[in-house]
This record gives C-alpha cells, sequence and structure tokens, in this order.
C-alpha cells in the first residue's frame, strides 16, 4: 500500500511518498501563486528610493512591496478613469 495525504506517515516508502507530493504540492502552489501575482523587479532612481526609504519601516505594511502597493494606488486613484482599466 502506498501513502496518500490524510495517512500517517509510518515507513520509509510512506516518507518517499509524502516528501514526493509535499514537493510537487509546493512546486503547484508556486506556479498558481507566480501566476496570480506577477513578479516586477524594480530599481527605483535616486528620488524615488528616498520617498520609499522614509515609508519602509518596522511596522504592518512597512515593506517594500507593501510600501510600492500603496504609492502605485494612491497614483491610479488619482488617475481620471479614463486612463486606466482599473474597475
Amino acid at each position: 500500500m502506498s501513502w496518500e495525504p490524510g495517512l500517517p506517515v509510518l515507513t520509509e516508502a510512506d516518507h518517499l511518498a509524502w516528501a514526493e507530493w509535499r514537493r510537487v504540492s509546493k512546486r503547484d502552489a508556486q506556479r498558481k501563486r507566480r501566476a496570480m501575482y506577477p513578479r516586477i523587479d524594480y530599481y527605483p532612481d535616486e528620488l524615488a528610493a528616498q520617498v520609499i526609504g522614509q515609508m519602509v519601516g518596522r511596522h504592518p505594511g512597512g515593506n517594500f512591496s507593501s510600501v510600492l502597493n500603496r504609492i502605485v494606488s494612491e497614483w491610479a486613484e488619482a488617475l481620471p478613469p479614463e486612463q486606466t482599466n482599473a474597475k
């Protein structure tokens, strides 16, 4: 009998089957996550780096992704609706 999700891992064969299942599950989850949230490499100029640096900190929403999301969201809200595809 081979291991299946939900069953206890008892033997070495079970452990190997579980490890393979876990590896495949993590890979599939990462592919799904990357399809939903594209990664954007961004190197700010000096002024942008100063602005971002002032907003980054050890508080909720203080990481680089959250700061950039906030800046872009505020910028997008200021645009006239005909200049965006946002709903």
